[in-house]
């Protein structure tokens, strides 16, 4: 009668004898990831220290095969949420700060209702009931789960540990309509006032006086459309006011993560976003006041930066324009509002596709959707139009 065949990552039975030159030799046979059964031996001073050092190898034997081996349908969802991370590294293919969201949306809104669940049990019913429940929370709870919950079933699927991924069978997600909110050229001025009268120690109590650099971020960012990261991360090579028509190539972007220490990456949120820009003459202005007072700058050096010469965090600058902001009684102001700002008036002013490429996206869709304030005022050549067609006969 044959011995039933070994799965991949187990092995066959130990046997351990004594050899002439002293001392003991364990073998057995392993199955590796392609399928061969290899025989691996392992010596010791006693059987058991032979045996000992024959399991230790084999453990670090199975290491270095992929993880999946060992999961199953009958594997606990923890289990599978551990090589999907691992995965991720592997690939390096997202930034760490979107990998790090993934991890951080898995553990805190996933994990606790899936942690106790074998992966065959995690069926359509399941997975539509919880998204359904996150999304009476509020609707970003439930795509940041369907996001990563689906993330990792896939893959299970992908490694051929379940047969299909339940999520693609969950009811879409229902979002009440959004029309993106933008400023009007009154509400900037009031921001630029309101700036402008903290920057020049109005009202200034204690502490190191404003350096001005806040009023010049804003006109930056009115002026390009640039993420606020992007606009903290320009350097002096990337500032051309001299020519014709100044321009700005914003590249890079500053990133803040826990833990770590802010920096300078090397490359924006998209492909698409790296651009050069035309800039206003507001916004050259403002630069051209930003690099008179900096001095001379190396050309690596950033346009905007502390005291110390260390960039400024995306953070503090947000907190710093809502404080002032509120001082001044202007409330719900961020960063990202200037940019849709300026997606509205270039739409507004000439086309969809012109705000799109200025703001550095790939899609319209994208830009319509999240960006533009629609307008309520329909073109009032209808009128003229109506009367021709419908304008009473004289008597």
């Amino acid at each position: 009668m044959s011995r039933p065949r070994l799965t991949i990552g187990t092995f066959g039975d130990i046997t351990t004898r004594a050899v002439a030159s002293g001392g003991f030799k364990a073998r057995t046979l392993y199955r590796d990831w392609d399928g061969q059964a290899r025989q691996v031996q392992s010596s010791g001073s006693t059987a058991r220290a032979a045996e000992r050092n024959l399991k230790e190898k084999l453990a670090e034997r199975a290491l270095r095969q992929p993880s999946s081996s060992f999961l199953s349908p009958d594997s606990a969802f923890g289990d599978l949420v551990t090589y999907w991370l691992e995965d991720i590294d592997l690939e390096n293919r997202i930034s760490k700060t979107t990998r790090n969201l993934y991890e951080r949306n898995m553990r805190t809104l996933v994990l606790p209702v899936f942690r106790h669940l074998t992966l065959r049990e995690i069926g359509v019913v399941r997975c539509d009931h919880f998204i359904k429940q996150m999304a009476r929370i509020s609707y970003s709870r439930a795509k940041q789960s369907r996001v990563v919950l689906r993330l990792a079933l896939e893959l299970a699927v992908r490694h051929e540990i379940l047969p299909s991924n339940p999520m693609d069978h969950v009811s879409r997600l229902y979002r009440e309509p959004h029309i993106p909110d933008a400023l009007t050229a009154i509400e900037v001025n009031s921001i630029r006032r309101a700036i402008t009268s903290w920057e020049n120690g109005v009202d200034h109590v204690s502490g190191p006086l404003p350096d001005g650099q806040l009023g010049a971020i804003i006109e930056v960012m009115l002026g390009t459309s640039a993420r606020i990261g992007e606009v903290l991360a320009i350097r002096r090579r990337d500032v051309d006011v001299t020519s014709t028509v100044p321009l700005i190539r914003l590249a890079i972007t500053i990133v803040s993560r826990k833990g770590e220490l802010t920096f300078r990456q090397d490359h924006p949120k998209t492909a698409k976003s790296r651009r050069v820009v035309a800039l206003p003459s507001f916004a050259s202005d403002a630069v051209r006041r930003r690099l008179a007072i900096a001095g001379m700058l190396d050309m690596d050096a950033l346009l905007f930066q502390s005291r110390d010469g260390t960039p400024l965090t995306t953070a503090n600058v947000r907190r710093q324009l809502r404080h002032v902001l509120e001082s001044a009684g202007i409330t719900g102001v961020t960063p990202h509002l200037f940019r849709r700002t300026v997606a509205t008036a270039v739409n507004d002013n000439a086309t969809v596709e012109l705000a799109a490429e200025l703001l550095g996206h790939t899609d319209t869709k994208i830009t319509v959707m999240h960006y533009i304030r629609r307008s309520e005022q329909v073109n009032p050549a209808t009128a003229a139009l109506l009367d021709q067609a419908f304008a009473p006969e004289d008597d």
